[in-house]
């Protein structure tokens, strides 16, 4: 394969498309698939992954090496790549534990220099991971968050969609969708208006997302009591997914902080 440099070292069980081109000094080990028009940067390391299209490693990515998990004792485990990522120098993502559960990537995520995404994480599409960042295990982060640099997830968190997350936050527990958390320990400071507005959610949907999270975390409620009175009003559908990722939750959710408000910039 010409798209292949000559001190790339690939497993003869390897699957790549002859579009895909694969840098000096990547190493391809076996149980591997990838898909058309890839570009693999040198120094890459690639084994147990199935990688769509469109995908971009710069260099020296780590792609479904074994898991940093004492109870993994060498299944044939896996990572899975949707289409159009970037993946930048640096990035590792480790395969899963369990073997009918892949580590998995969506589709045009942006994982920024030394961004780690541990074993059995699940991320879904259009997610930016800034530099630094540490994804522990068995973490879920759903579509459109973003995650600023220097930031730590604790294992079976959950992030829900469109939230945002400052530098340098420790989240040891869930973070709803469309909150803006910060802190040392993470505490939802307001709604991500910005990333709403980007993602094109109606202003009705937004002011009835703006109700709902003062009623959730701002009206002394407990939180499954003001759930319940939520979901009786027959929310929209993304007050509704708020309601569901609370009840939903087995870490807990991110506290809000005492004085805070919407932001708007």
């Amino acid at each position: 394969m010409n798209n292949i440099h000559p001190t790339a070292v690939i497993d003869p069980s390897a699957k790549i498309d002859p579009s895909t081109t694969v840098g000096p000094y990547t190493i391809i080990g076996p149980d591997v698939t990838i898909g058309k028009n890839n570009k693999i940067g040198p120094f890459c390391v690639i084994e147990n992954t199935t990688m769509g299209d469109n995908n971009e490693l710069i260099a020296s990515s780590f792609i479904g090496v074994k898991p940093q998990d004492l109870s993994y004792k060498d299944e044939p485990t896996r990572v899975t790549m949707g289409n159009g990522n970037q993946i930048r120098e640096c990035v590792t993502i480790h395969r899963s534990t369990d073997v009918n559960s892949p580590t998995s990537i969506g589709n045009n995520c942006l994982l920024m220099a030394n961004s780690h995404i541990a074993h059995d994480c699940h991320l879904g599409s259009n997610i930016i991971i800034a530099n630094s960042t540490g994804i522990a295990g068995h973490v879920t982060i759903e579509d459109r968050v973003v995650i600023s640099g220097m930031v730590g997830v604790h294992q079976f968190a959950r992030i829900g969609t469109m939230a945002m997350v400052s530098g340098g936050t420790m989240a040891p527990q869930d973070i709803p969708p469309y909150c803006i958390a910060q802190g040392e320990r993470a505490r939802l400071v307001g709604l991500n208006i910005v990333g709403m507005r980007r993602n094109g959610l109606s202003r009705e949907s937004m002011l009835e997302i703006r109700r709902a999270f003062k009623f959730l975390f701002r009206s002394g409620k407990m939180l499954a009591e003001a759930c319940a009175e939520l979901e009786a009003a027959k929310p929209c559908a993304e007050v509704q997914h708020m309601i569901d990722f609370c009840k939903n939750s087995s870490r807990g959710i991110t506290a809000a902080k005492l004085s805070m408000r919407d932001h708007d910039d």
